[in-house]
């Protein structure tokens, strides 16, 4: 599905396109910088009355903060659970300011080491930017750092080297320099408090030339190749040639002023570092739709207003034919009564989204609504329990039944339904399988007992 809008939230920047096929069709820039959700809120409401958002639609969200971290993290083996855990306890740890964080993590391979680029930001910067394009009807489905950006465009500057190069992104208020390999992949990060001026381009020469030197004792390797991006590439390119070491240049494409929203929006958004969680797309979508159905259905209730007033109108400017009119005028207040009446029954059912809508707290209603599609036939739930574990924030799932069907014959129907109970939407964890009770019910001949037989499964719901 293609995206409708695209934004650009970087270092205090803010940017807004409407996209059509991928193309910009109208942008807006900020005239004042938005450095926080205050002035994001004021700075939509602003875009909303120059760039045309009354249909709402899809968004795609490029943001860089100085809160927002970038962190090569080694990771030793361990399950993926552990992973998720050990990253847990150090964010939790870590996390430059106060309050919950929210994270993504970027596997990463960097001399034969195994890790995950680590970006943080404060949740709350997060819940608060899915409200505001909510409230504009815009259903966010990418919120990635700029890393992310990079690391698919690295590839399509067709750079003659398969060594690793710098990449120099330059803002109104900030320097990001990223070093990448050939292939696209982020190594490292680094993040400089001043924006490129021409006045500033010494200390940046310098800040350059060090980070190759530091990139070239991490990875084990020469950067003879560094790329500018922004809309001041090609003065900064000038100023810095033969200044730094290695060849710098800059493509066309990454210094038009609408490149972050334009390749943002071409991400595809089951990236790992997209911010935006699965449920939550899907969920924002349906409860858009149904407020933009409610917001039409105000319209025709209106629309019908206006038609009443004007049939009213006629009857006192023209007295004529007014039996014919009244009749005109009754069907029309009957059309009106059936829009407020519609219009209150898709009141209803935004209401029954908003309590539908999944988060971790409905999540077990919705499994317990869902499970009896689950359930091959043969199989008769006795028991069905949830409950929550608060240290590692997941839902334990115990799952018991009977079945009249023979003991040798009941391993392909349990089979069918823990494979139902693993796949998509619940991918569950299984944790204690049907094929232990099966099993121990075989070796005490109860294959041969007539009977109900039991089975039980266990497991997380992810």
């Amino acid at each position: 599905m293609s995206i409708d809008y695209g934004i650009e939230w970087a270092y205090g920047e803010f940017r807004i396109a409407r996209l059509r096929a991928g193309e910009v069709v109208e942008s807006w820039k900020s005239p004042v910088p938005v450095t926080d959700l205050t002035s994001l809120r004021r700075a939509m409401h602003i875009a909303s009355g120059i760039i045309d958002i009354s249909r709402g639609g899809s968004v795609a969200i490029a943001y860089e903060d100085d809160l927002h971290t970038h962190e090569f993290l080694e990771i030793p083996p361990m399950s993926g659970r552990d992973q998720k855990k050990f990253m847990q306890r150090h964010v939790d740890a870590a996390k430059p300011f106060q309050g919950e964080g929210a994270w993504r993590a970027h596997p990463v391979e960097r001399n034969g080491i195994s890790g995950v680029l680590l970006h943080l930001m404060p949740k709350e910067i997060l819940d608060t930017v899915m409200r505001i394009c909510e409230d504009y009807y815009l259903m966010p489905k990418l919120l990635v750092p700029l890393t992310e950006i990079m690391s698919e465009f690295v590839p399509a500057l067709e750079a003659d080297s398969d060594r690793a190069l710098l990449m120099i992104a330059l803002f109104d208020d900030r320097t990001q320099m990223l070093v990448s390999s050939a292939e696209g992949e982020i190594l490292f990060v680094r993040e400089l408090s001043y924006a490129w001026m021409p006045q500033s381009n010494g200390r940046l020469v310098v800040d350059i030339n060090r980070t190759i030197g530091y990139a070239k004792q991490r990875i084990g390797g020469e950067i003879d190749q560094a790329w500018l991006v922004g809309e001041r590439a090609e003065q900064a390119r000038e100023l810095l040639d033969d200044k730094i070491d290695a060849t710098i240049s800059y493509d066309a494409r990454a210094a038009e002023p609408e490149f972050w929203m334009r390749q943002v929006a071409a991400l595809p958004q089951r990236l790992a570092s997209n911010f935006i969680p699965v449920f939550t797309r899907r969920s924002l979508s349906v409860k858009t739709f149904a407020r933009a159905g409610l917001l039409m259905a105000a319209v025709l209730a209106f629309a019908a207003v206006l038609i009443t007033t004007a049939v009213e109108g006629t009857i006192l400017s023209h007295r004529m034919d007014v039996e014919r009119i009244e009749s005109e005028l009754a069907a029309k207040r009957l059309e009106l009564a059936d829009l407020r009446s519609q219009a209150e029954r898709m009141q209803a059912e935004e209401t029954k989204l908003d309590i539908l809508n999944i988060d971790e707290f409905n999540l077990p209603a919705i499994f317990l609504s869902h499970l009896g599609d689950l359930v091959p036939e043969g199989l008769v739930l006795t028991e069905a329990t949830i409950t929550h574990e608060d240290e590692s924030k997941s839902w334990q799932v115990s799952l018991k039944g009977e079945t009249l069907v023979p003991l040798d014959a009941l391993a392909p129907v349990l089979t069918l339904f823990q494979t139902r109970l693993t796949e998509a939407p619940w991918h569950t964890g299984i944790a204690v399988s049907w094929e232990q009770g099966w099993l121990q019910q075989l070796q005490e001949g109860g294959a041969t007992q007539d009977g109900d037989i039991g089975f039980e499964i266990q497991g997380r719901l992810r």
